[in-house]
């Protein structure tokens, strides 16, 4: 049987987060952070997975994306073929993309709007986050303002723009807050529901999902 002290967690924050989103997880193995670092060799998010699966250099992987970052999980999935791909508060492609996006992809402007332009919007997250207090808001436009418009405008078009409908590689769970504003179980089958928890439920039921990824990283140890 495979030992957790074997198992590497790749943690991926979503757009505009860092490390930090992850600060209260406590997982079975060793604990990996995948940072953003802005490229323009990077177009889109499969662009950014080839340039982030460099960094992937361990066996027995986990890779735990939030968001946008549960997006790179899904395309680093198909590259570096990881034991298990958590998808907390992500799609697994397009075909579950809320109508809005989908709206505001065909419409285009982000396109054209200049990284500084883009960057002063920022604070319309607050209409789809579900911050549950003044500390978490504070935290997540924190990290957004390191890494900075140039990165920002690269995720915007990558996320708006992103093609896949392909499910990540090998075994995956998505997790999901019931109050999430951005996807929605109703087009998610089979999410494990975290209840009373929106969009930021990777910061905010950290507990909870530790014990989901516990859970089913003690599913992949049984059956190796």
């Amino acid at each position: 049987m495979q030992s957790s002290s074997d198992l590497n967690f790749y943690l991926i924050p979503g757009m505009g987060a860092n490390r930090r989103l992850y600060e209260n997880y406590k997982l079975p193995g060793n604990i990996h952070h995948l940072e953003w670092v802005y490229t323009e060799s990077a177009k889109t998010l499969g662009d950014y997975a080839k340039f982030l699966s460099q960094k992937i250099t361990t066996q027995n992987n986990i890779l735990i994306g939030s968001s946008m970052g549960g997006m790179m999980a899904v395309e680093l999935s198909h590259i570096v073929r990881p034991v298990l791909t958590v998808l907390i508060s992500a799609p697994t492609g397009r075909h579950q993309f809320p109508r809005a996006l989908k709206i505001l992809d065909a419409i285009g402007l982000h396109k054209r709007m200049k990284p500084k332009t883009m960057f002063k919007l920022t604070r319309l997250c607050d209409t789809f986050m579900g911050f549950k207090s003044s500390e978490q808001k504070s935290l997540f436009y924190q990290m957004m303002e390191t890494n900075g418009p140039d990165f920002l405008h690269y995720s915007v078009n990558a996320v708006l723009g992103w093609k896949n409908t392909s499910p990540p590689h090998g075994s995956f769970v998505q997790i999901l807050g019931d109050q999430d504003r951005l996807f929605s179980s109703d087009k998610i089958a089979n999410a494990r529901i975290l209840r009373g928890s929106g969009h930021f439920s990777t910061y905010e039921k950290a507990t909870e999902i530790c014990a989901i990824i516990a859970e089913e990283t003690e599913k992949i140890t049984r059956m190796s």
